[in-house]
C-alpha cells in the first residue's frame, strides 16, 4: 500500500510538471507571435517608407526630365506614364506641363511617381510635386535685335530696352540696353547708317574684330560697348511639332480683326495688311512654315505683354514688318532673312539669319524675354512643391 501512494505521488508531480512545461510553452509561443507581429508591423512600416522614398525621387526626376524636353520644344506635354523597376520595386511615374496665360516663358509642371500597380495594391506609395519654372527665350536672349549674318540699319532706326515686367514703355521705364548681335565675323556686315542709333552693346561672333566687323557712317552711333562673344550664339532651326494641324494661312486685311486665344497655332503663312489687325489675348506661340509680312495696325498681345506672343518661323523664308502699328512680341526666324520698314515700333526682340532696318519705328528690346543680360541662356525655378492629396 505504502508503493501504491508513492506511485501515486509521482505520477501528481508529472503532471504539475507536464502542466507547468505546456504553460511555459503557451507563453513562449504567444511571446514568439508577438514579437513576430511586432516585426512584421515594422517591416511593413520600413518598407512604406522605402516606397515613399522612390516614388519621391522618380517624381522629383522626371520634372528635370521634362525641363530637359521643353528647353527643346516649348510645346511638350510632359512625360507620358512610364513604368520603372529599380530592385524589387516598381511603379510609374508622370508630368503634365501647363504653360502660363500671362506668360508664355512660364510653364507649370505637375509630376507623379509611383509605387505599386494601384492605391490598392500592398505597400503603394504616391507623391506628388509642383514645380514652376521660367525659362530663357531661344536665340538670342538678351538682343532686341540678333542675326546670324548682316546686320543693316538705316534712317532712324533706334534701339532701346525696356521691362515689361515693370510696366508699360515709358521714359521712367527704358534703358539702354537695346543690344544687337550677330555671329558673324565678317568684315562689313555689321553697317549703320544716317541716324541709325543702338542704345546698347554689339556682340559680335567668337574671335572678331569689332572694329572691322562695322561699318558706321552718318550720325549713326552705337552708345555702348563693342566686344567680340566668347562663343556663337545658338540659333536652333524651328521644327514643328507633329502634334500641331496646319491650320493654312492667317490673312487679316482691310478693317478686319483676328483675335486668338491662349495656345499654339499652325499657320502655313501669315499676312497682316490694310487696316487690319491680329490680337492675341493670351499667351500663345506660333509656327509658320512660310512666308511673314505684318503691317497694317499691327500686332497686339494679352496687356501688351511681349513674353506673351512666340511667332517661330520654320525654313528660309521672307519675314517683313511695315507700317505703322506696333508689334508686341518676339520673332524667331533663324533661317529667314528679316526686314523692317514702316513707323511702327516693335517691343519685343527679333532673330534672324539677317536683319534690315530702314524705317521710322524703334525697337524696344523686353528685358522680361531673357532677363536682361546679353548672355543669358539661363532657365529659373520660380517654385517647387510637394502637394498632398
Amino acid at each position: 500500500m505504502k508503493k501504491s501512494g508513492k506511485n501515486r505521488k509521482r505520477r501528481d508531480e508529472k503532471g504539475i510538471a507536464l502542466i507547468a512545461t505546456l504553460g511555459l510553452i503557451s507563453m513562449l509561443s504567444i511571446l514568439s507571435i508577438s514579437l513576430m507581429g511586432v516585426s512584421l508591423v515594422e517591416l511593413q512600416s520600413a518598407e512604406r517608407y522605402e516606397n515613399r522614398l522612390v516614388a519621391f525621387h522618380e517624381a522629383d526626376g522626371a520634372i528635370d526630365q521634362t525641363i530637359v524636353n521643353l528647353r527643346a520644344n516649348r510645346t511638350y506635354a510632359g512625360v507620358p506614364a512610364t513604368n520603372f523597376t529599380i530592385g524589387r520595386t516598381s511603379g510609374t511615374y508622370s508630368t503634365t506641363v501647363t504653360q502660363s496665360q500671362t506668360n508664355a516663358n512660364v510653364y507649370t509642371i505637375a509630376s507623379t511617381g509611383n509605387v505599386g500597380a494601384n492605391a490598392q495594391a500592398y505597400g503603394f506609395q504616391a507623391r506628388n510635386i509642383t514645380a514652376i519654372v521660367e525659362m530663357a527665350s531661344q536665340g538670342g536672349g538678351g538682343f532686341g535685335i540678333f542675326s546670324n549674318g548682316a546686320i543693316q540699319m538705316s534712317g532712324n532706326a533706334t534701339t532701346d530696352a525696356y521691362d515689361s515686367r515693370l510696366g508699360p514703355y515709358s521714359q521712367s521705364n527704358k534703358t539702354n540696353e537695346g543690344n544687337i548681335g550677330t555671329n558673324t565675323t565678317r568684315a562689313g556686315f555689321v553697317m549703320l547708317s544716317g541716324n541709325a542709333r543702338v542704345n546698347g552693346d554689339l556682340a559680335i561672333g567668337p574671335g572678331g574684330n569689332p572694329l572691322t566687323a562695322t561699318q558706321i557712317s552718318g550720325n549713326a552711333r552705337i552708345t555702348g560697348t563693342k566686344y567680340a562673344a566668347s562663343a556663337a550664339t545658338p540659333m536652333t532651326a524651328v521644327s514643328i511639332p507633329n502634334t500641331l494641324t496646319n491650320l493654312g494661312a492667317l490673312s487679316v486685311s482691310a478693317n478686319n480683326t483676328v483675335t486668338l486665344g491662349a495656345g499654339t497655332y499652325y499657320y502655313s503663312s501669315i499676312s497682316v495688311s490694310g487696316n487690319g489687325r491680329l490680337n492675341v489675348t493670351g499667351a500663345a506661340t506660333v509656327y509658320v512654315n512660310g512666308n511673314v509680312s505684318i503691317s497694317g495696325n499691327g500686332v497686339g498681345t494679352a496687356q501688351n505683354l511681349p513674353p506673351n506672343l512666340t511667332i517661330n518661323v520654320a525654313g528660309a523664308r521672307s519675314v517683313t514688318v511695315s507700317g505703322n502699328g506696333d508689334f508686341f512680341g518676339k520673332i524667331y526666324a533663324p533661317q529667314s532673312s528679316i526686314s523692317v520698314t514702316g513707323n511702327g515700333n516693335i517691343f519685343g526682340a527679333i532673330s534672324g539669319s539677317s536683319f534690315s532696318d530702314s524705317g521710322n519705328g524703334m525697337i524696344h528690346y523686353d528685358k522680361a524675354l531673357g532677363g536682361g543680360s546679353s548672355q543669358s541662356t539661363n532657365n529659373e525655378l520660380k517654385a517647387w512643391t510637394e502637394v498632398s492629396y
